[in-house]
């Protein structure tokens, strides 16, 4: 017993670990961005961010989730990893013509069409950390994560520091990609299964299943999204630049609670496939729970230190900020909410319902942003985000009560 209990220990451990300092990695590029260049090149690489993320986040189909809870062995990994490739592949042959109607810039271009091959390369790892999840085997998820975040930061860093130029630093991150891809997430791969992908007929099967999910995982990311593109249009890109910096607290804390998602996930497939539904509403319940005291954790301290962790982070220029900081994270707890119930929904198969759901969610973050960024630029953007993630994390539990009510019956 002790022996399994140091064994979770020490995969918790290293996921945590990994997941933490990935999340600090994409924090710091933001942070040299912000540092060493201007808010413009921050807005204009946010922006980057959010014309190919939903792109690619719709061809992924959430096809990991898919794969960690795959508890009857519906398909291969070579067959998941080939349906991704070509998935992949058309979502960068969308995001390139993107790239031109956006911009006329050069490096405006180049950057999108850059940061859309990253998205891509990242994908493929995507997909073999749901093998690894499937299995439990969190700890390599961990190390990968390690390992993307320290190297990254180092390259990212120099290449931006000696050049200033954006381009030449997105090479850079590229390159540590596709390294991290051959020489560890797929060597590590090698033990369990056939590395090579599968070119047959699943990817149509898998595209034609999965579909809802990509639909959903697009209007998750536009909804993410959506502030920024109504701050560039109401106010500027350096806005949508300092807006990103603030929100990045969003996406380095969701990086806390991946470990936990990672372990539970099978748990939760296991204790809905067997039936086992005071089991499956118990997780729920438990992972509830976590996310309430790591938010309240995360709250207390962005409250009473808000402005010195802006001023070290970013300068002293952002410390203005601080209120629009604390909205901001306070949607951390429906977020981190949001994120444990779409794994049980995800694990119950109950797929081609979430992308009304995300729609509905849509139109609200619409409506608020339109409202409130039109009248107070970053202030109101932080007031749309808290607004549209309290009505998605609402609309996910109902969701979820809905599959528990109805398999317990």
């Amino acid at each position: 017993m002790w022996k399994r209990l140091n064994n979770i220990s020490s995969k918790i451990s290293w996921s945590f670990g990994g997941n933490l300092i990935y999340a600090l990695s994409q924090w710091i590029i933001i942070t040299v961005i912000a540092r060493f260049g201007s808010t413009t090149e921050l807005g204009i690489y946010s922006l980057g961010l959010a014309i190919t993320a939903p792109i690619v986040l719709f061809f992924s189909f959430q096809l990991r989730t898919i794969l960690a809870t795959d508890s009857k062995q519906e398909y291969d990994f070579s067959q998941y990893f080939g349906g991704r490739i070509i998935h992949l592949t058309i979502s960068l042959v969308i995001i390139i013509p993107i790239a031109f109607l956006y911009s006329s810039n050069v490096e405006n271009i180049l950057v999108i069409i850059l940061l859309g091959i990253i998205k891509c390369v990242e994908g493929l790892s995507d997909i073999c950390m749901g093998f690894y999840q499937k299995k439990s085997k969190i700890d390599i998820i961990g190390k990968s994560q390690m390992y993307r975040g320290i190297f990254s930061v180092i390259v990212v860093f120099l290449i931006y520091f000696f050049t200033q130029n954006l381009i030449f630093s997105q090479i850079g991150l590229l390159i540590i990609m596709v390294i991290r891809l051959v020489i560890y997430d797929l060597k590590n791969l090698r033990p369990f299964v056939k590395i090579f992908p599968v070119f047959d007929l699943s990817w149509i099967h898998l595209m034609k299943w999965a579909f809802p999910l990509g639909i959903a995982s697009l209007i998750s990311s536009l909804n993410t999204n959506i502030p920024r593109y109504f701050l560039e249009y109401f106010s500027s890109t350096e806005e949508v630049g300092i807006f990103s910096a603030l929100y990045y607290i969003l996406i380095a804390s969701n990086m806390l609670i991946t470990p936990i998602s990672l372990l539970a996930a099978p748990r939760i497939a296991r204790a809905y496939n067997q039936n086992q539904i005071k089991k499956y509403t118990k997780i729920n319940i438990q992972l509830s729970l976590v996310s309430l005291i790591l938010f309240l954790l995360i709250i207390t301290i962005i409250i009473f230190q808000g402005e010195l962790i802006l001023k070290v982070l970013y300068g002293s220029a952002y410390t203005s900020y601080n209120d629009s900081f604390i909205i901001i994270s306070c949607s951390l707890l429906f977020g981190f909410l949001t994120a444990f119930y779409t794994v049980s929904i995800v694990a119950a198969r109950s797929i081609r319902i979430q992308p009304l759901l995300n729609f509905m969610v849509t139109i609200v973050t619409i409506i608020s942003c339109y409202y409130f960024i039109g009248t107070q630029d970053i202030l109101g953007a932080s007031y749309s985000l808290l607004i549209s993630r309290i009505f998605q994390a609402l609309l996910s539990a109902g969701l979820l009560f809905h599959i528990i009510y109805k398999k317990s019956r």
